[in-house]
């Protein structure tokens, strides 16, 4: 298998573009890494809100991470929330979606779902005041260039009067999550002809 290793934005993205000998498909790999770096440029996130008794909260949301494992992506941050002059630290989990469009050859990334109750202790009571969904701040969508190659037909010169032309044709793909990367592949189908 002939690897090649590509670096897309300097420090931030390392693409790793698998061609097997037969040439029979390509994947892009983004480390967990990649994805938690531009999570952490991000920065805190604040807000503030009124719920359930008219009780008004203040939040602030850091250190937000993604995981990749077999089968699987999540998100995670820390959350601390002030109300009625009680501090509340906790995890907020949620849900981080992928998917790929083979028409732009784009992959994008996005937290879907990150909710966090609000509960808060008065006289010896658990009181929820509200349930706080962070997704909605972690937008727009992070995006990626796909596996697809840029170049759709390659002309070759075979010796005759008329180069061949081999067209590139992508079909089908898949999303696999990795321990700590994410694997987006297609297929690659050929096709030969002489050219004009």
């Amino acid at each position: 298998m002939k690897n090649v290793l590509l670096s897309i934005l300097p420090g931030m993205l390392i693409l790793s573009l698998s061609v097997p000998l037969q040439a029979q498909g390509v994947s892009v790999n983004i480390s967990e890494e990649t994805v938690n770096n531009l999570m952490s440029a991000i920065g805190p996130i604040k807000g503030k809100g009124k719920g359930s008794k008219n009780i008004s909260y203040t939040w602030t949301v850091t250190d937000p991470k993604v995981s990749f494992t077999p089968g699987a992506t999540a998100f995670e941050a820390k959350i601390r929330v002030k109300a009625k002059g009680i501090t509340i630290k906790g995890k907020v989990k949620g849900k981080f979606d992928v998917t790929y469009d083979g028409v732009t050859n784009i992959i994008k990334m996005r937290v879907t779902e990150a909710k966090y109750p609000i509960k808060i202790k008065i006289l010896g009571q658990s009181i929820k005041i509200a349930t706080l969904d962070i997704a909605k701040y972690y937008q727009p969508k992070f995006e990626f260039n796909g596996p697809e190659p840029v170049q759709k037909e390659v002309s070759v010169d075979v010796g005759t009067a008329k180069p061949r032309i081999v067209t590139v044709t992508a079909s089908g793909h898949t999303i696999r999550p990795v321990q700590d990367a994410l694997t987006i592949s297609v297929n690659l189908a050929y096709a030969g002809r002489d050219g004009n």
